[in-house]
Parts: C-alpha cells; sequence; structure tokens
C-alpha cells in the first residue's frame, strides 16, 4: 500500500507500507528530495518569511514585488537614521543651552501638527486610496524621503536662514522672529510623515488584497499580513545594524549628503520598479480607460493585465482620459459632479432617460477642434458599480470620437447620439473580452429600484466575484432626480 501526503507547500511524500510475515509492518517512506528541502536553511525561512502554501496562495507577482520591497526598505532605514539624528539636534541634544522643557513641548508641536494632517488627510483621500493603490504607493514613499531629506537639512536651513534672510522676514506674521525656524520645519516634516502614513496604510490594504488572490483558490490576507511584518521587521533591523556602523564616520556635510541623497534615489528607483511590477487585475478608472481604448483601436494587442500593466501611468490623476497607443491626454472626466457643473442642456435629459447617469460638457470647456474637453458625470439615484463603469466608459467613448474628428465644431448632442450607436454593442463585447483575458470584475445583484424602476434598463452585470470598487473617490454629490416627473424612480414616488 503506498499513501502520498501533501504539505501546505504542494510537495509530496511517498510512504509505502509493506507487512512483514512477523506481524509487524515496515514503513518505506520516499524522503529522497522531501526531506532534503525541509531540513535545509532555505525551507525554514521560507517557511518564516513567506505565506503559507507559497506560492499557490499569492499572485504571481508576489515575489518580485518583495524582493525589490525589501531593497527599498533598507535605503529608507538607512536614510532615516540620518533623518533621526538631525531631529535629535533640532531637539538640543548637543547644545549646552538646550532644555528638556523645549524638547518636550517640540515634541508637542510636531505631535499636533502629525494628528491633525491624519484627520484632514484621511478625509480627502480616504476613498481614493483603493482603487488607486500604485499612484498612492508611490507617492507615499515620495512624502516619506521628503520629510527625511526636511529633517536632515534642517541644521543647514536653519544656519542658512540666520545668516542671510533679510531682516523684514522676521516681521512676517506666521513666522514670529522668537519661534526659531528649526521649529516650523520638524513641524512640517511631522505633518508631511503622517500624510505619508495615511497614503501608505490604505494603499497596502490594496496592494495585500491583490496579493491574496491567486489565479487558482484563495490566498489567506491574515497571514499575508503576518508574514510581511516579519519581513519588515528583520529589514528594520539589518538597516539599524548596518547604519549604526555607519552614521558615525559620517560626520562632515559632504559626506551626509552624498550618502542621504544615494540612498533616497536608489529608494525612489527601487519603489518606482516595484510598484510598476504590481499587475493588478482589477478595473480602476485609468485600467478601464485603457482597456476600452485598446479594445477599439485596429492595434493587435492583448487586453491581459499583464500587457496593459506596461501602459498604466503611476503619478496621473483619475479624471484623465489616455489615448492609445500614443498614452496622450485626450480630456478629462469628473465623476459624481453637481449639474451646476454642466452647460445647461434639456435634452441630455431625453437621450440619458434609460441610464442612472447623465454625461454632460463643463461650462468651461468646449467642443472646437483641437481642445480637450472636460466632460462630467452626474449619478441619479439608485446608481451602482455597473452603472459607473458604464458611464465611465461611455465618456471614454466620445472622448475618443471627438479626438478622431480633426475639423469643426460639433454639438455635444450629436456627438453622444453618434456614440450611442454602436456603444452598446461593443460595451458587451468588451465585457466578454475582458473576462477571457483574466480580469477580476464586480459581479452586482440587481435591486428592487431597479426591477420597478420602468424608466431604466440596468446596464449589463459583469463576470466573476465581488472585488475592489471600480470608482476611484466617493461621487462627490447625487442627481436624486431632475423636475419631471418622469424621470422620477417609482422608488422616490
Amino acid at each position: 500500500m503506498e499513501i502520498t501526503e501533501r504539505d501546505e507547500a504542494g510537495h509530496i511524500t511517498r510512504i509505502t507500507i509493506k507487512p512483514l510475515p512477523t506481524g509487524q509492518v515496515l514503513f518505506d517512506a520516499d524522503f529522497s528530495e522531501n526531506t532534503t528541502a525541509r531540513a535545509s536553511f532555505l525551507s525554514f525561512i521560507a517557511k518564516v518569511f513567506l505565506p503559507a502554501g507559497y506560492p499557490r496562495s499569492v499572485s504571481p507577482d508576489y515575489l518580485r514585488y518583495q524582493i525589490l520591497n525589501a531593497a527599498q526598505a533598507f535605503c529608507s532605514s538607512l536614510a532615516s537614521l540620518l533623518s533621526s539624528r538631525a531631529t535629535l539636534e533640532g531637539y538640543g541634544v548637543g547644545n549646552a543651552s538646550a532644555s528638556s522643557t523645549n524638547a518636550l513641548l517640540l515634541t508637542v508641536l510636531q505631535d499636533i501638527s502629525n494628528r491633525l494632517t491624519t484627520i484632514i488627510a484621511a478625509f480627502f483621500f480616504g476613498s481614493s486610496l483603493l482603487p488607486e493603490a500604485k499612484m498612492y504607493r508611490f507617492l507615499a514613499d515620495l512624502l516619506n524621503d521628503a520629510a527625511i531629506v526636511i529633517d536632515t537639512l534642517s541644521p543647514l536651513l536653519v544656519s542658512l536662514y540666520d545668516a542671510h534672510v533679510p531682516a523684514f522676514m522676521t516681521t512676517i506674521p506666521f513666522l514670529p522672529p522668537t519661534v526659531p525656524l528649526r521649529v516650523y520645519t520638524l513641524c512640517l516634516s511631522a505633518s508631511i510623515r503622517a500624510l505619508c502614513g495615511i497614503v501608505a496604510g490604505g494603499s497596502k490594504t490594496a496592494i495585500t488584497m491583490h496579493f491574496a488572490t491567486p489565479l487558482e483558490g484563495t490566498g489567506d490576507i491574515g497571514d499575508l499580513n503576518a508574514k510581511d511584518s516579519s519581513k519588515e521587521t528583520v529589514l528594520a533591523l539589518l538597516g539599524m545594524l548596518i547604519g549604526t556602523m555607519t552614521v558615525p564616520y559620517l560626520t562632515t556635510t559632504w559626506s551626509t549628503y552624498t550618502v542621504l541623497f544615494s540612498m533616497v534615489f536608489l529608494h525612489l528607483s527601487i519603489n518606482y520598479i516595484g510598484v510598476r511590477s504590481i499587475i493588478f487585475r482589477s478595473l480602476n478608472r485609468q485600467r478601464a480607460c485603457l482597456a476600452w481604448m485598446a479594445f477599439k483601436s485596429k492595434h493587435d494587442f492583448i487586453n491581459t493585465p499583464t500587457c496593459l500593466a506596461s501602459l498604466e501611468h503611476i503619478l496621473m490623476h483619475s479624471d484623465v482620459i489616455l489615448g492609445f497607443p500614443s498614452g496622450i491626454i485626450l480630456g478629462r472626466c469628473t465623476m459624481g459632479s453637481s449639474f451646476a457643473a454642466c452647460h445647461p442642456d434639456p435634452e441630455l435629459l431625453n437621450i440619458f432617460q434609460h441610464k442612472r447617469y447623465v454625461l454632460c460638457l463643463d461650462r468651461k470647456s468646449s467642443l472646437s477642434a483641437g481642445a480637450k474637453p472636460h466632460f462630467h458625470i452626474i449619478l441619479k439615484h439608485g446608481y451602482n458599480s455597473a452603472d459607473q463603469l458604464h458611464a465611465w466608459l461611455f465618456a471614454c467613448e466620445v472622448t475618443r470620437l471627438f479626438a478622431s474628428m480633426d475639423t469643426g465644431t460639433i454639438g455635444l448632442y450629436a456627438l453622444i447620439q453618434e456614440a450611442f450607436a454602436t456603444f452598446d454593442e461593443n460595451y458587451l463585447s468588451f465585457l466578454e473580452d475582458l473576462h477571457t483575458h483574466g480580469w477580476i470584475t464586480v459581479a452586482l445583484t440587481s435591486d428592487e429600484s431597479t426591477i420597478n424602476d420602468s424608466e431604466y434598463r440596468s446596464p449589463p452585470l459583469l463576470h466573476g466575484s465581488q472585488t475592489v470598487s471600480f470608482s476611484s473617490g466617493a461621487p462627490k454629490s447625487v442627481m436624486m432626480g431632475s423636475s419631471r416627473a418622469q424621470y422620477t424612480s417609482k422608488k422616490d414616488q
């Protein structure tokens, strides 16, 4: 009899059970490969720092990103030590005239700046962190390095300010002469670090959710977070160990700033490569726009997440509509606007009668030749994620059609009618194309308001399981209904 055992990593052990004449049983196990793997040091390290079931329990881009993330964390640790030394100097370490009370008050000011910035940043960026994880992940590193540079340069800035600033600068109300400039620089760096913490935390959650969605099976987000914390702890300890052996020798201004800017450059470069290596399989505005433009183009482009990831712009506002394959900006579209931001056009309400959104043109924009139009999407009451995706792709199609017209000026109503002529048919084919090429899309269930609303036809639902929301940020306002009774849903009546 042969028994086969498979561990969490997929290693197979074969055990043969042979009965002996004496009545005993002989166990003959095939440990030729597995015993060596389990006894090896690398196997032990993998079990400590990699998720259970690796590589089957994570997405394919997990290991590459973790290697790059480890390298950037080491560079950041060394740069942070230089920043900490400058911060301690700001507290008065090494200055005989400094007092513990002044250091305490400075710490309190930094803490106040940190907490206030945290509240403000959470209000403005909270709902955009999940879908725009790549942009905010890299932005967090930019903010972190900015705080490090400000802290490290603060002694130099203070000396230059005292030596060269004109006398009238000391009379500015927000810069009283009794408060040293170093107080402002340290409070500024504390605020930047708080902003970094907000955007880094939200974007890291989205990236962790992505890594915990393997191509087959399911991952464990809790185990993934625990193993990432272990890796970060070891890297921080290693960075501090090497930093403590290096920083004492950086006694001159030239050596300190050379090492600082070298570490910052390496940190940002590695982070940029690492962020670009992430291959999301869920849609946000930019990926949906690029996928639609690629689908409508004549180019032989396979619309897979891997191919599309190479076209993404990391630091790009989510309102921008890009062309394919040039990547140039064709226009803008704001999701969830108020009707007051648009040109008043009663015909728009008629043409979008059976949609839970209205696409309109910004008051300051035009559809003249060569212009880059700015559209607005007004969401009606009862909209869902499928409506948002339908509205966004329709705005991309309208912008694409306008960009292909090289002469004259066209009215918005005529442009929308031309786009609607083929959009719904192409939209269905596009959804099938996404599903075929491995995109994870949002599956929605119909609600009662959709079923009972005779004026509304829901856009087709997407295949797949429920994942990250398509919308990059919560809509700023929602149109509850127009002044005409026939445009008000039965649920509101």
